[in-house]
């Protein structure tokens, strides 16, 4: 069969890659590389499950998806790095004990500890835990030659809407914040969702940080994470991250972002936040202080309205019509579940 794919992150890349061993595939991205947008900017966490304790199914899915996401992209993983999760003693929507229980009932294997580099006065609780990061860079050469060897023709810098593609015996679409305008002449296909334009600003670090991963929950928090092989860190926060929220059909993106957007890192960008994720998440880290800017990220990231209670963020796999699929992207790990669904759709 010939199959289009409509986006170049890692759930259109790695759905091409799988339909392209029995089918004829052309992936459309608009951007000039791949995973440039939200696959490419991010904490770069693998989940396993430990973000999430009030979304069961989230947990669940993230541990299930890790296995096959290493199997598939090996030679991206860093795996020498230490994680540490920990619950803040105020302002948590998680507490301790609700936190333990959740590992436990997951089945989320924990280590309880100390860790130097926290306010030990503004923790409850720290574990250290078996996750791993992936290297965006490593992931992107990888995806490339894997396009290669399955011989996935690619149209770069190339807009395309559904209504451009009616030669192909199936559509997939996996524009993740662009679904909606993919999707411009068939309005009872769209959905609302909630488009957060986000700041991750990438920074240097004293050594004390160096092969280490800190995520403080659960509420209006940060975390701090290695970006890949580079010795540099990626600083997230529930809060200062977000620069612009709307909830509809496209991402409302203010004009001043425009230039800054899914970009790569950008050098003392006219707009940043850093001295808000530095001044809040010094509370938790008091070594954050000493943090060297080295630029900012920006991308806009999507996901469900209305499910803040839980913070779920489900993947969704559906047949819109005869021969159009859509990929809703939850969490980087379900990609290689998302291209199974997919291909099981097309073979049935």
């Amino acid at each position: 069969m010939k199959i289009a794919i409509i986006g170049g992150g890692i759930f259109g890349v790695t759905t091409a890659i799988r339909l392209s061993r029995n089918h004829d595939v052309d992936l459309f991205e608009q951007n000039s590389d791949i995973l440039q947008s939200a696959s490419g900017i991010n904490q770069y966490r693998l989940h396993r499950g430990y973000h999430y304790p009030r979304s069961i199914d989230t947990a669940i899915s993230a541990k299930n998806s890790e296995i096959f996401f290493k199997k598939e992209y090996s030679a991206s993983i860093v795996g020498d790095i230490d994680h540490f999760y920990c619950i803040a003693n105020e302002n948590s929507l998680t507490s301790k004990d609700q936190y333990l229980n959740f590992c436990n009932t997951v089945d989320l294997s924990f280590e309880e500890t100390k860790l130097d580099l926290l306010n030990e006065d503004k923790i409850d609780l720290c574990v250290k835990v078996g996750e791993t990061l992936f290297d965006p860079f490593l992931l992107k050469d990888i995806c490339w030659k894997k396009i290669r060897e399955n011989n996935v023709n690619m149209h770069m810098g190339k807009s395309v809407y559904l209504n451009d593609l009616d030669s192909y015996d199936y559509v997939i679409v996996a524009t993740y914040a662009g679904f909606n305008q993919t999707l411009n002449n068939f309005s009872d296909l769209q959905m609302n969702c909630q488009f957060e334009l986000c700041e991750k600003p990438v920074v240097k670090l004293p050594n004390s940080f160096n092969q280490k991963s800190i995520v403080i929950m659960d509420g209006p928090f940060m975390c701090v994470d290695p970006l890949g092989k580079t010795g540099n860190f990626v600083l997230g926060n529930v809060v200062h991250a977000i620069h612009h929220s709307n909830v509809g059909k496209t991402p409302i993106i203010p004009e001043e972002f425009r230039n800054l957007i899914n970009n790569g890192i950008i050098r003392n960008p006219s707009i940043t936040n850093f001295n808000l994720f530095v001044e809040s998440g010094s509370n938790f880290i008091p070594d954050l202080n000493r943090a060297e800017h080295l630029g900012s990220m920006f991308t806009v990231r999507t996901v469900l309205p209305n499910l803040d209670n839980t913070d779920a963020r489900p993947t969704i796999v559906r047949k819109l019509k005869n021969n159009i699929i859509s990929i809703f992207s939850g969490k980087i790990g379900n990609c290689i579940q998302a291209a199974d669904e997919v291909e099981k759709i097309i073979e049935n």
